[in-house]
C-alpha cells in the first residue's frame, strides 16, 4: 500500500468526519491540546478517524498530531505522520466555510527536518481543491501543476498575513510596516489554505511571524517549497526546521526568494 493512499484515505475520511457532523462544530472537549489550545470536538474526531487509517496501514508509521500529540505505536516504524485534522477550527466553530485537513509524511531519522518531507496532502473542506506536493515533483491541485506568481514587486503585493497576536509593542509596529510595504492584504483564517493560494499564485505571499505556529503545520510550506516559491525563516535563513514536537514555525513564504526576503526585511526594520 503506498503512502499517497494511506494519506489520501487518511484525508478523506477526516472530511468525511467533520462534513457529517456539521451540527457539532462549535462543540468542545474541554480540554487542550499539547500545543495549549483548546479542543473542539470535530478536531479530535477527525484526528482520531484519520489516525487510525494509518495505525491500520501496513507500512509502520509514527504519527504527530495536533491534539494528541506524538503517538508512537509499539511495532517499528518507518514514516512520520505529521496530522493537521483541522485547519481554520475557529472558522468552522463559526460557520464560516475555510478550513482544510493537512498531512505531510516524511521517513523517520534521527535528525528529521522540513526538507525531508516526502509527501503533504492538503484537502480543503468546503471547496473543491485538493493539493498535493511531492519532494522533486512540483505541485499539483486537482491533479494539475500549479506555480506562484511570478513578477510581483512588494508594492503590488497581495499577501496573507497572521495578526492572531497583541499588536502592542513591537509585533504591531513591525507588522504596520510589513503591511505598509504591499497593495493589500487576505487572511482566510485557515493559513494552510493560505500557503496553497499562496503555491498556486492567488496570493504573493502568507507571513506567520509570530513564532508560535506548530510545526503540525508544515504541509503548507512544503507546497510552496515544491510549486517553486521561496521560505524564509524569521532569521532570514532559508526554511529548514527540525521536525521535533516543541518546535515552532515563523516564516515568509512568498514566490519568489526576492519578494520573501523585501518582506521580512521589512518586518525587521523596527
Amino acid at each position: 500500500m503506498s503512502l499517497m493512499h494511506d494519506i489520501r484515505k487518511a484525508c478523506e475520511i477526516a472530511k468525511r468526519t467533520v462534513l457529517d457532523n456539521l451540527e457539532l462544530s462549535s462543540e468542545k472537549t474541554g480540554e487542550m491540546n499539547p500545543f495549549g489550545d483548546e479542543t473542539l470536538l470535530l478536531d479530535k474526531r477527525a484526528e482520531d478517524a484519520a489516525v487510525e487509517i494509518f495505525l491500520e496501514s501496513n507500512t509502520g508509521y509514527s504519527i504527530l498530531t495536533e491534539e494528541r500529540g506524538l503517538i508512537q505505536p509499539r511495532n517499528r516504524t518507518e514514516y512520520l505522520a505529521i496530522i493537521d485534522p483541522i485547519d481554520g477550527s475557529t472558522n468552522l466553530e463559526r460557520g464560516i466555510p475555510l478550513c482544510c485537513i493537512g498531512i505531510s509524511v516524511v521517513p523517520i531519522t534521527d535528525s528529521m527536518t522540513t526538507d525531508d518531507i516526502e509527501i503533504s496532502v492538503i484537502d480543503s473542506f468546503f471547496t473543491d481543491e485538493c493539493y498535493i506536493a511531492q519532494k522533486g515533483k512540483r505541485a499539483t491541485r486537482n491533479g494539475k501543476p500549479i506555480h506562484p506568481s511570478s513578477g510581483v514587486t512588494s508594492q503590488n503585493a497581495i499577501i496573507s498575513y497572521d495578526t492572531k497576536k497583541s499588536w502592542k509593542g513591537e509585533f504591531g509596529k513591525q507588522s504596520l510596516k510589513t503591511i505598509e510595504q504591499v497593495y493589500d492584504v487576505r487572511r482566510s483564517g485557515a493559513n494552510l489554505l493560505d500557503l496553497c493560494w499562496t503555491a498556486s499564485g492567488s496570493l504573493d505571499a502568507m507571513l506567520d511571524l509570530r513564532n508560535i505556529l506548530p510545526i503540525v503545520h508544515v504541509s503548507g510550506t512544503h507546497m510552496v517549497i515544491e510549486a517553486g516559491g521561496y521560505v524564509v525563516d524569521q532569521k532570514g535563513d532559508r526554511m529548514c526546521y527540525p521536525i521535533e514536537m516543541n518546535q515552532k514555525m515563523s516564516f515568509v513564504a512568498a514566490a519568489d526568494e526576492d519578494l520573501a526576503r523585501k518582506l521580512l526585511d521589512s518586518f525587521n526594520q523596527v
